[in-house]
């Protein structure tokens, strides 16, 4: 079945058109539009899937085909949803522009903030746009798509960094900060650099290539407490509005969905509506559009998941929490399993939620990584009931095992 018509199909059954079953792509569509058979869980396969296949990072995050089998034996072995190829996304435009990184052997790359690009803003003047697609590790980015395609037979989603996140990790976050106050003329200009002349021709680049329908810009730095909400509104969301206007189509949605800090401010809404205006502009056919809202587990432990639910149910947006990363490495099992539960509860409502596991710790045992998936799949049925039964541990083929009998070749 074509990726157009399991989009269509799980599109309808979300809206209300439920006939026949769903796999999980289409699963993850109805839930954005409206109500699967059960809540999906999806996971970013990461280091994780690099850990069990005993790559090191250089292989890892430069080489298409390792990663690319590597993570969908993960994400395949463990009965995941969905996944996406997720490498170290906000490094590929700083590394391209010239940017050095540090390499671990276990983990991903990271930017050295000793040697910021831009260490004065002088630097800029003689700071040259990458050619999409063939600077850096950007063809590695590319040939890791069409490999993802081959292997799942969808488009990905496609990342990029958003240009405030971009421009502190050439620049420096103090030197930003700097800048904000004593030469925000030169920050400006720096963002819209960064934004019309990096991060619109790769976005524009990997939509050529992979026909991506959903391209996620992600902006860490542009979260409380690092940054107050006025200095987003001035310095971070203008030029995601550009960006969103740039390259946003009929058949594809640009969003900036990676930011967080709902705790750290007076009014969780605050936070909240500059994700929504980080997805919104520039989008025609609004009721057709994937949108979704991010709460990270420091953010609805903090302020209560019924209130991250009740601002999607008001906006008629979907809701996606993560499940903390410690209790995959800590467990035991019923920790998870009351972890997943209360999620469900709290935040799966009527529909328009899904579960992200965003990162399993390499130390993470196995078992409890299938647990996470079991407890999904028994609690997670629409409509919601039945969640003090008894957890009904799953029967596992070991790792190994399994990847010998169908896992893809690493």
């Amino acid at each position: 079945m074509g990726a157009m018509t399991r989009l269509l199909r799980g599109t309808l059954y979300g809206k209300g058109l439920r006939v026949g079953g769903l796999d999980g792509y289409e699963r993850v569509i109805a839930s954005i539009f409206g109500r699967p058979d059960r809540v999906p869980v999806i996971v970013q396969p990461y280091t994780y899937a690099m850990a069990m296949h005993g790559l090191g990072s250089n292989v890892f995050f430069r080489e298409p085909e390792p990663f690319i089998n590597a993570s969908w034996n993960m994400a395949t072995y463990f009965g995941f949803d969905f996944w996406s190829p997720v490498f170290d996304f906000y490094n590929i435009e700083a590394e391209a522009l010239g940017q050095r990184l540090i390499w671990r052997e276990r983990s991903e790359p990271d930017v050295d903030t000793r040697e910021p690009l831009l260490a004065s803003p002088e630097d800029l003047l003689s700071l040259n746009a990458p050619v999409a697609g063939k600077a850096g590790r950007m063809p590695f980015v590319l040939e890791s798509y069409r490999r993802y395609m081959d292997v799942m037979g969808l488009p990905p989603i496609c990342y990029c960094c958003s240009p405030f996140t971009l421009a502190v990790l050439i620049r420096g976050y103090v030197n930003v900060l700097r800048d904000m106050r004593r030469n925000p003329g030169f920050l400006h200009r720096l963002l819209e650099f960064l934004s019309m002349d990096v991060v619109v021709p790769w976005i524009d680049k990997m939509v050529e290539v992979t026909n991506a329908g959903i391209v996620a810009m992600s902006d860490a730095w542009a979260s409380a407490p690092n940054v107050t909400t006025d200095m987003v509104r001035e310095f971070c969301l203008p030029y995601v509005h550009k960006i969103i206007r740039a390259t946003n189509s009929a058949t594809r949605t640009v969003l900036d969905g990676g930011s967080w800090g709902e705790k750290d401010v007076a009014d969780p809404r605050e936070i909240l509506d500059i994700k929504m205006e980080m997805m919104v502009p520039g989008n025609a056919f609004k009721p057709l559009r994937p949108f979704y809202v991010l709460v990270w587990n420091e953010d609805y432990e903090a302020v209560g998941i019924q209130t991250a639910r009740a601002y999607t149910d008001e906006k008629k947006v979907c809701l996606l929490l993560n499940v903390r990363p410690d209790i995959l490495e800590s467990g035991p099992a019923d920790v998870i399993v009351d972890a997943v539960r209360k999620l469900i509860r709290e935040g799966a409502g009527d529909g328009r939620f899904f579960m992200l596991v965003n990162l399993v710790p390499l130390g993470a045992p196995a078992e409890n990584v299938h647990t996470v998936v079991a407890a999904v799949r028994q609690y997670g049925g629409y409509p919601i009931r039945d969640l003090d039964a008894a957890f009904r541990p799953p029967a596992v083929m070991p790792f190994e095992e399994w990847r010998r009998k169908d896992g893809l070749q690493v």
